[in-house]
């Protein structure tokens, strides 16, 4: 199982590190272009708004894809993204830097639905904690190197900005090129052409079992969709801060484990991340409230390798329902950087970017707390219902 998920992961390494780059640079990029914090939450939010769509077709469209095509496709998205950026840095039209979010988009769902597929198809149940955490810190070492990265060439200019990250996603093609990766799904299913408003009623059926856990991705998004857009603003210290307890949690929730009890303990770890999102608006501005989002960070980043476990559990059961499964989780994450960029854009222009986070984690406090209180001790599917779908 190691071996599979080792040259999985090196691919998906370079992959996000091209990503990684990019991210930091793109919301700054886009508030200088579109002149407001607003504009550049909205702009930002159009590659989750197709991300949303995407949710809703790619459980039609890609039945039959295997975690290669999924791969494949993850990197056209970004190379698209890549050239729209490109572009826009001597043509800063909207609708350029409108196909680039679309693309943007589209790669972030692939990624999901790749990265669910696989896991879900080489890890045992015992073992879905751990692979979940190293994927975490592999994820999680990207998106701390590549903010570093583009820091120190965004000197330069932002075509070499994009010119690296080109470059980091070229060497990802060739190990695609070069590794081997599952090419076929376990489950061969007939397609019987896309239909949003059956997927809709799917979803809907799903959601009544597993919606907390949908809650639990909402509001972990929400936080991160935050801080790599008004987080960025604030200063590289910021995004560092909080992305850092991501670099080792992971190992320690591999080594860890866990098994049962999967929901309460993201839960658990939601909430105490809230509290300390709710601090920063209360400690004096600087090393304090570094303290305060790194212990943030550090909750959520036990509880996301958690929320991906349950998810992958649910997958595992759901046979026929499993890209419902998957659509339904990326759509939560896809919401989240709809609200999110919007969100912290309308409020860091009244309040400030550190009173945003304040406010925010008093959201996650609440919510985490309902969830504490009403999440049953495992989500039924309806499998019957399931297998009767098409």
């Amino acid at each position: 199982m190691w071996r599979k998920v080792s040259v999985f992961l090196i691919i998906l390494f370079f992959v996000l590190l091209s990503d990684a780059v990019l991210s930091d640079w793109v919301p700054g990029y886009l508030q200088n272009v579109l002149g407001s914090p607003l504009k550049m939450g909205l702009m930002m939010a159009v590659s989750s708004v197709v991300g949303l769509l995407m949710d809703l077709i790619f459980p039609h469209v890609l039945r039959q894809s295997g975690v290669r095509k999924l791969a494949g496709g993850a990197i056209v998205g970004s190379m698209i993204f890549l050239l729209s950026m490109f572009s826009s840095t001597w043509w800063s039209y909207g609708m350029i830097l409108i196909i680039g979010m679309a693309a943007w988009g589209i790669y972030y769902e692939l990624d999901s639905f790749m990265t669910q597929q696989f896991v879900a198809g080489v890890a045992p149940r015992d073992q879905r904690s751990s692979v979940w955490g190293v994927v975490g810190v592999v994820r999680s070492v990207a998106y701390f190197v590549g903010p570093i990265i583009g820091g120190y060439i965004a000197g330069y200019g932002d075509r070499v900005v994009v010119s690296v990250a080109g470059g980091v996603l070229f060497v990802a093609y060739l190990l695609f090129l070069l590794m081997r990766l599952p090419r076929s799904e376990e489950m061969d299913v007939d397609f019987h052409g896309i239909h949003l408003k059956q997927e809709l009623l799917h979803w809907v059926s799903l959601g009544r079992r597993v919606w907390p856990v949908l809650l639990i991705s909402l509001m972990a998004g929400l936080v991160d969709a935050t801080f790599w857009t008004t987080g960025t603003v604030i200063s590289g210290w910021f995004v560092s801060a909080y992305m850092l307890p991501f670099l080792f949690v992971g190992m320690m929730v591999a080594k860890w484990g866990v098994n049962t009890g999967k929901k309460k303990w993201a839960e658990r770890f939601v909430l105490l991340g809230g509290l300390g999102l709710m601090l920063l608006g209360w400690v004096e501005p600087g090393w304090l409230q570094l303290i305060c989002v790194f212990v943030a960070g550090t909750c959520f980043a036990l509880a996301w390798p958690l929320t991906d476990a349950v998810y992958t559990d649910l997958v595992a059961r759901a046979r026929k329902g499993r890209k419902h499964i998957m659509g339904m989780s990326s759509a939560a994450f896809s919401l989240a950087y709809i609200v999110g960029p919007i969100m912290a854009g309308w409020v860091s222009g009244g309040v400030g970017e550190i009173k945003t986070f304040s406010l925010l984690g008093g959201l996650v406090v609440v919510a985490a707390g309902i969830l504490l209180l009403t999440t049953p001790k495992k989500l039924r599917l309806p499998q019957e219902e399931i297998q009767s779908w098409e």
